[in-house]
């Protein structure tokens, strides 16, 4: 069994609308109206969406509501940063100069690298991992627990 995460705030707008008819589209064409809600409110708010919604085969679960508010958010961004006269502008463009960024290789790492290997004590150690950790770098290893690739009904760890 694929494990399916569907956030749907509508559920809050329904219990506050009073009436299915009062919801947006975007959340009517996601539910079935052939099941009683009281019976199965799962199938009931989700039913059309489970029947029609293609999972990708490289992931574990589709997030209807989070992509579309990813993609909402670049576009914004994109609109945003599209003036290359502002500085953030070109910061953003620098990110995306990858003829640039492969041509210095591992140049802008060299004070971190060196950091790393004059490390001689444990206090060195912690001072080198705080120091990455300002830049997102996470300290030893990065582990979650999400849903297994080969079982989604049990958690795995990922790190």
């Amino acid at each position: 069994m694929v494990k399916v995460v569907i956030f749907l705030s509508a559920l809050a707008t329904a219990a506050s609308a009073g009436s299915v008819m009062e919801l947006p589209e975007s959340v009517t064409k996601l539910m079935d109206y052939s099941i009683n809600p009281c019976d199965d409110f799962y199938q009931y708010a989700c039913g059309a969406w489970f029947k029609d919604a293609v999972i990708p085969p490289d992931s574990h679960l589709i997030d209807t509501a989070a992509a579309k508010i990813t993609i909402q958010n670049e576009a914004v961004v994109k609109k945003i940063l599209s003036d290359n006269t502002t500085k953030i502008g070109a910061f953003y463009s620098s990110c995306l100069d990858t003829v640039t960024l492969s041509s210095l290789g591992l140049t802008p790492l060299a004070d971190s690298i060196k950091a790393i290997r004059s490390v001689n004590t444990t206090l060195d150690l912690l001072a080198v991992v705080g120091e990455l950790a300002k830049y997102g770098v996470p300290a030893f290893v990065d582990i979650k627990a999400r849903p297994g690739n080969a079982n989604a009904t049990e958690n795995a760890l990922f790190g």
